[in-house]
């Protein structure tokens, strides 16, 4: 159990040190335009340094956003239509449930990247580990601000 902990401490440090090199590379980029290899690498870093591996890889699609930043979807009984069989504001376990990231393409500078990027990723976790009916800015949403804190991120609501 010592080796297990060791490992969860040391992956956050390398998250960290590996956040701080790259913010020092990335500085003076504005208008910072993440790929599809950037998005999924970031993804399994932060996936590793802030949950411990246990999200699942789920797709990420870089594109233009109208008002947001990113968003983490839960798409199931076709959403998009009018009417479908179940409430549209609370997500139904008992059903399969695709989920999937959307980013936009642009960003003021890459650590706005990487802080929406890990943003979404709390929702996931919120949608697949803790099975919340709403996976919005709650108490569980800002239970990660600490984490983020000692990493170096800020959580916010955006």
């Amino acid at each position: 159990m010592k080796k297990t902990k060791s490992k969860k401490v040391n992956a956050r440090k390398q998250l960290k040190v590996k956040l701080e090199n790259t913010l020092t590379r990335h500085k003076n980029v504005v208008g910072f335009k993440p790929t599809q290899q950037q998005v999924y690498q970031w993804f399994r870093v932060l996936n590793r340094g802030l949950f411990n591996s246990r999200l699942p890889m789920v797709p990420i699609f870089v594109k233009n956003l109208h008002k947001d930043w990113g968003r983490c979807v839960a798409n199931w009984d076709n959403r998009k239509t009018p009417k479908g069989k179940f409430d549209q504001r609370v997500i139904p376990y008992h059903i399969d449930v695709e989920f999937y990231i959307e980013l936009h393409r642009k960003f003021p500078k890459w650590k706005d990247f990487v802080e929406t990027l890990a943003h979404e990723m709390v929702h996931l976790y919120q949608m697949t580990w803790l099975k919340d009916p709403y996976s919005n800015h709650n108490a569980n949403f800002f239970a990660w601000k600490n984490k983020f804190k000692n990493a170096g991120l800020g959580l916010t609501r955006c």
